[in-house]
């Protein structure tokens, strides 16, 4: 991706940028599904694991729309569209926090913090596998204790519980591609603004850290952040930054 032409991207821009991601990953998702049913459990759970990381990236493109201009001239736009296990964690997040009007942002304020907490501490684990078997299901490789793994490894139960994932996340994206939607993210409405600012806020906190437990802070803190600037009040239990 040519992040400066994302920083040089207009609104309408990059909220038509996430629509494509949430039309490909719904397109990525039905081939996970085809090689899955043709008996070829590998390249079926790499391909649902893109179709959630395709739509993290729908979801990032979302946060640059709503930044304010002066913040996304410096935000860290390699990281929000390269890093592959912050997008799978973003992907995640709003295959659980279903996607629907008045949008993610809204939804995530709306729901009770106890339920938030529990459904934020359970991102990384997923958000790990994917990662790790999305590449095994493409490449043979040589673990540190020379023990050779191949996709074959992968197992039909691993395939299973990705392509669920898939279907959450495919089917919560899919609010990228409403009209109406697209239109009020245009507008840059104010909890997506604050969603924006607390992104950004997350990853200076990370540093330059590319890991699982990483990405997953990430979000945990974005949200957290999120929940504080506009509701006043600390984030409680597994919220708490």
């Amino acid at each position: 991706m040519d992040l400066r032409a994302v920083k040089a991207a207009t609104g309408p821009e990059l909220v038509a940028g996430a629509a494509a991601a949430a039309r490909n990953a719904g397109g990525l998702l039905r081939d996970a599904q085809i090689l899955a049913e043709a008996n070829s459990p590998a390249r079926a759970y790499a391909l649902a694991a893109l179709a959630v990381e395709e739509v993290g990236k729908g979801g990032s493109l979302v946060t640059l729309a709503s930044m304010p201009d002066a913040l996304r001239a410096r935000a860290p736009v390699g990281r929000l569209l390269e890093w592959h296990q912050l997008k799978q964690a973003i992907g995640q997040l709003i295959a659980v926090v279903p996607y629907r009007q008045p949008g993610l942002a809204a939804r995530v304020l709306a729901m009770p913090a106890t339920d938030l907490a529990q459904l934020l501490s359970a991102l990384e684990p997923p958000a790990e596998e994917a990662d790790r078997l999305k590449r095994g299901g493409l490449y043979a490789d040589i673990g540190q204790d020379g023990r050779i793994r191949e996709p074959s490894e992968i197992t039909k139960a691993e395939v299973t519980r990705q392509l669920a994932r898939a279907r959450l996340a495919v089917s919560s994206g899919a609010m990228m591609l409403n009209p109406e939607e697209q239109a009020r993210l245009v507008g840059r409405p104010e909890e997506c603004v604050e969603l924006s600012r607390a992104a950004v806020g997350a990853l200076a906190k990370v540093g330059y850290a590319r890991t699982p437990d990483a990405a997953a802070d990430v979000v945990t803190t974005m949200v957290s952040t999120l929940w504080e600037r506009m509701t006043g009040s600390p984030a409680p239990g597994a919220l708490a930054a």
